[in-house]
């Protein structure tokens, strides 16, 4: 079997890139028109591969809270009330900013699946952090996609 650009192993390829946590659509979209696959299947199945598993992180990070909170309670831990610098620094901005600043701009900082954890930590509900980061998601993935595009056609 060989491997070929724009058969359908390609395609699989560009959708377990982006499935992968912390390999971006932002560089699997390029990537993938680049190598001379069509602009529409590569962005849909970057899309979609990167927003299962951000519905997985979402998901599984929520679990992992809810029994670390409940942990932690159980074991009458006050929460601590000195935090780091950053840690006070980032609770700063998702307050003045809120969810919808952190999922439009999660794929180009700290990578969705980073940004979808947090958004939970600070008090997001499961609902609201996947449409915020699925919102931000899409929009980056066309973006992406029309520049690549654009690219390969104006420089080959």
């Amino acid at each position: 079997m060989t491997f070929d650009a724009g058969s359908w192993w390609s395609y699989l390829l560009v959708f377990a890139a982006a499935a992968t946590p912390f390999v971006e659509i932002l560089v699997v979209i390029p990537a993938g028109i680049i190598a001379g696959l069509h602009p529409v299947p590569v962005t849909a199945l970057a899309l979609a591969g990167n927003l299962l598993t951000v519905a997985g992180a979402v998901f599984l990070g929520d679990r992992v809270l809810k029994w670390w909170r409940a942990r932690r309670a159980e074991r009458g831990h006050a929460r601590r009330p000195h935090r780091r610098r950053s840690a006070e620094r980032a609770l700063r901005i998702a307050r003045r900013w809120g969810l919808p600043a952190l999922g439009l701009l999660a794929p180009i900082t700290t990578g969705s699946h980073a940004a979808a954890f947090a958004a939970l930590a600070i008090g997001g509900t499961r609902r609201r952090v996947f449409v915020w980061m699925a919102v931000g998601l899409v929009a980056w993935a066309v973006a992406t996609a029309a520049v690549a595009t654009l690219g390969v056609d104006l420089f080959g």
